[in-house]
């Protein structure tokens, strides 16, 4: 009687988590119809979104080039991947945030995410049923996947051999207790026996196993996607069926570290059978033998999810074109252009008729803002084919810049030396063939005028170079003069008005022929004998004179 009453009870925990399973599934099918074009509430923390692009050292796209870590900070970067980021999964926000740090520098692959992402828009069936297949892998702990794949694994100590023995004789002693051959009670010290050494040994290997409870759904997720009948999935579902074929049994090995239910009762089973212990051991030479088919994998699983948030992204942002990529490097043009970050955007319209632009303005005219418009539209025109603007024409580029460095107490480094450092990456990239968008303001504001000036005019002169385009802003009126055969001149200006100081944000030909510094102390309240005496500083040309007395 005792037997049917367990084989009856464990029969309703099976249907009822069935059916919990259904909901949930319907519950996630609303969260993505309600949340597409929508900015998501809830977020990833960044360093595990990292992970992969952090232990992949390689490079995960042929002829590409990896944003260093000063542009990416410069062009504000990690906040341009939040505003993008609607994946679904841990492994698709990786695979994005390495996708935005790697731009292309040829068009095959950027038709092909082109493709995708507007099938992904078009054809919310085909959408809906790639997110449901997705949905098990959207836990938080699907984020230590990497672990596996791209760092080294653990060695497979001789003691592993004994969890399967273990494994097996409790099953044995939990049958003979179901057929009254032996006390429930004997079943108590072999639970409690499991529990610690299975707590001893996953302290060593806890973040694997975490890792591996996931592998073994990612297999399951990707043979669920080749299952589907959409011609337009075609190629990926080569992909992955060629990189099934020998990683199908690894699942099999390790699945009981996937059991999940609503009740937490399966975390039982692995402690009284040791079956995720038994399982991990006895996946990680399989794993060794097939990393490259299991990071194919993956990148195609993160590349799909990433592709279906860059879809949503783009319902939100709707105002922006595809860029047209051009041989010709003498010619790059934009055409209201938008930084995607402002809430407010003004938009400008440019074209280097000079391949080196020299920018200067007022305060908060907007100089640094539209430097920055300019390198993230650069970047994310080659990455996920779409630029914040009407029109945008240019050449393949490598963007590099020097916007804002601090002071480096840990490392010992002043502004002006990590400002050096910065600099000197753009003069060894300008060496090299490849096209760049070089990105600079206030060259050298770390140091005193008259060696900033000097050094400024010569380092300027070398980006000349007739291949790369220079983009720099700067305070440096005397900069616009000396550098007048090098370098065209355009200018941010504001007016000063009854309410203070207006700005248009718009560029405009020529130099600047305005300062507000002193204007914006008297805005905000500084004493009425400062601005005043500095006023008369530099009516009288006291400045000057005071330099020259000090020289």
């Amino acid at each position: 009687m005792d037997y049917f009453i367990s084989i009856g009870l464990l029969i309703s925990i099976i249907i009822l988590s069935l059916f919990l399973h259904k909901r949930k599934l319907s519950k996630k099918l609303k969260q993505l119809r309600d949340g597409w074009g929508k900015i998501p509430e809830s977020r990833i923390d960044l360093e595990s979104i990292k992970l992969y692009y952090q232990f992949n050292k390689t490079n995960s796209f042929e002829n590409s080039y990896c944003i260093d870590d000063g542009t990416w900070e410069d062009l504000d970067f990690d906040e341009i991947f939040t505003l993008i980021n609607r994946t679904t999964t841990p492994i698709g926000a990786q695979y994005l945030y390495n996708l935005l740090r790697h731009p292309l520098l040829e068009s095959e692959l950027l038709n092909k995410r082109e493709t995708l992402i507007n099938v992904f828009s078009n054809k919310p069936a085909l959408r809906e049923k790639v997110y449901l297949a997705l949905h098990r892998l959207e836990d938080k702990n699907a984020k230590y996947l990497p672990y596996s794949l791209w760092k080294p694994l653990p060695e497979k100590p001789l003691y592993a051999r004994i969890f399967p023995i273990i494994s097996i004789i409790s099953f044995s002693v939990l049958l003979l207790v179901l057929l009254n051959y032996l006390h429930f009670s004997v079943i108590v010290p072999i639970f409690i026996f499991n529990l610690i050494l299975r707590s001893f040994i996953k302290r060593k290997i806890d973040i694997y196993v975490n890792s591996f409870q996931y592998l073994g759904v990612l297999i399951s997720t990707a043979d669920k996607i080749v299952a589907f009948k959409f011609d337009e999935f075609a190629e990926i579902q080569t992909i992955l069926k060629e990189n099934l074929k020998d990683t199908r049994s690894i699942a099999q090995d390790i699945f009981a570290l996937q059991f999940r239910d609503e009740f937490g009762l399966f975390e039982y089973f692995n402690i009284y059978f040791l079956l995720d212990i038994s399982g991990f051991y006895s996946a990680i030479d399989k794993i060794r033998k097939n990393l490259t088919q299991l990071k194919a994998i993956y990148e195609t699983i993160g590349s799909l999810d990433s592709l279906i948030s860059i879809a949503s992204f783009r319902m939100h942002f709707n105002h922006f074109c595809h860029p047209l990529f051009i041989e010709n490097n003498e010619k790059y043009r934009v055409k209201n252009i938008f930084n995607p970050l402002l809430q407010n955007p003004v938009s400008n319209s440019f074209e280097f008729n000079s391949k080196n632009i020299l920018i200067t303005g007022s305060n908060m005219a907007g100089k640094t803002t539209f430097l920055k418009t300019l390198g993230v539209n650069a970047v994310l025109a080659q990455t996920i084919n779409m630029s914040f603007s009407e029109y945008y024409e240019t050449p393949f580029q490598k963007v590099l810049s020097s916007i804002g460095r601090m002071d480096n107490l840990v490392l010992g480094k002043s502004y002006y030396l990590a400002e050096v450092e910065s600099i000197l990456r753009l003069l060894n990239a300008s060496k090299t063939e490849s096209i760049h968008l070089f990105i600079l303001d206030e060259i050298f504001r770390g140091t005193n005028s008259v060696e900033r000036l000097a050094a400024s005019i010569e380092v300027l002169k070398y980006l000349a170079n007739n291949k790369d385009f220079v983009l720099v802003a700067t305070h440096d009126l005397q900069l616009t003069e000396i550098l007048n055969h090098e370098y065209a001149n355009y200018h941010f200006r504001e007016q000063v008005c009854v309410e203070g100081l207006e700005f248009d944000y718009k560029l405009h030909p020529g130099p600047s022929t305005t300062r507000n510094a002193i204007a914006l102390l008297d805005y905000v309240g500084y004493p009425e004998s400062i601005i005043i005496n500095a006023s008369n500083r530099i009516k009288n040309n006291t400045i000057e004179q005071s330099k020259e007395r000090s020289a």
